[in-house]
């Protein structure tokens, strides 16, 4: 993949992300602003991005691609799981879930999603929702187990919840429609595309905006979100592309693992730490200097793609 196509992608969503960053700073997008942006993106323009991206021709190729994706998916993450183990076997007990699952879990949804799109189109969100199906699944399992069950039952009434949030039913719909090779009226077709088309840029702007609210300085000092960064941004987009090559995966299904595993840390470890009073601080450090580093990695990384 050429590095110059790649390095103005990831330029141009940096600098709408910039776009947010200086409207949250003049108080245009304000805190109750961003979360509300935040539900739209979340309830309405991803959903509706991924079901669009359902309505391509179907081939075997394709299908064959998804299950790829979806297969190596899982591999990526049973590995990445043993990584972030044995890197912090010896870390103090409140870090060291943030510290695991930020190798684990990378934003390929928030950010995942917008770069796939620029990228490759339609096809690759296509493919990179089943990407986001098994991040769903270990999100909810090994993501929770890490950070500790509760006993009130609360928790499986949130993993019931992710089940059935509007991007998974989106998959739920689209996913079908496409092996049926059946196709939306062409109305709500170009509803969902230019409501789908709104994700990138409002995703980018609300990252933007948190970034803004925060203490960057001081979030710079703290040398494990390095090792962290280093290990969520690198090294286990290298282990992917390895994997892949080993094994003879098909070009398009290799080219999507490997660039949603380049992602950064997801957003879901911080609110994890928020929600289980496991040093909330370090997974936002890890969120923010994860985010910003990508910036430079990113096109390194998926430069090595053909």
């Amino acid at each position: 993949m050429d590095i110059l196509i790649v390095s103005k992608q990831v330029a141009t969503l940096f600098l709408i992300m910039l776009a947010g960053f200086a409207a949250r700073k003049k108080g245009i997008i304000t805190e109750e602003v961003n979360n509300k942006l935040s539900d739209i993106l979340l309830n309405i323009t991803s959903p509706s991005l991924i079901l669009s991206s359902f309505m391509i021709e179907y081939t075997r190729e394709k299908l064959v691609n998804a299950v790829y994706v979806f297969g190596f998916g899982a591999l990526i993450f049973v590995i990445s799981i043993a990584l972030g183990e044995l890197v912090y076997l010896r870390e103090n007990k409140d870090s060291k879930p943030v510290l695991k699952t930020s190798v684990v879990f990378s934003n390929c949804g928030y950010m995942g999603f917008p770069m796939l799109d620029a990228l490759f189109g339609k096809e690759g969100v296509f493919y990179g929702s089943m990407f986001v199906v098994v991040f769903t699944v270990f999100q909810w399992t090994y993501g929770m187990i890490a950070f500790s069950l509760n006993e009130n039952g609360s928790n499986r009434k949130a993993v019931a919840r992710a089940f059935a949030s509007p991007a998974m039913i989106a998959v739920y719909l689209g996913f079908p429609l496409f092996l049926l090779r059946w196709r939306l009226p062409e109305p709500l077709y170009n509803a969902l595309d230019m409501v789908g088309s709104m994700n990138m840029p409002l995703a980018m702007m609300i990252i933007g905006a948190i970034f803004a609210q925060s203490d960057l300085r001081g979030v710079l000092k703290d040398a494990r979100v390095y090792l962290g960064s280093f290990l969520r941004l690198v090294l286990m987009p290298l282990l992917a592309l390895g994997l892949v090559r080993l094994s003879g995966v098909p070009e398009m299904a290799a080219s999507i693992c490997v660039t949603v595993t380049a992602m950064p840390v997801a957003v879901i470890v911080a609110v994890f730490a928020e929600r289980y009073g496991k040093n909330p601080l370090l997974g936002s450090k890890m969120v923010m200097v994860s985010t910003l580093l990508s910036i430079f990695t990113i096109p390194l990384v998926l430069s090595l793609l053909k």
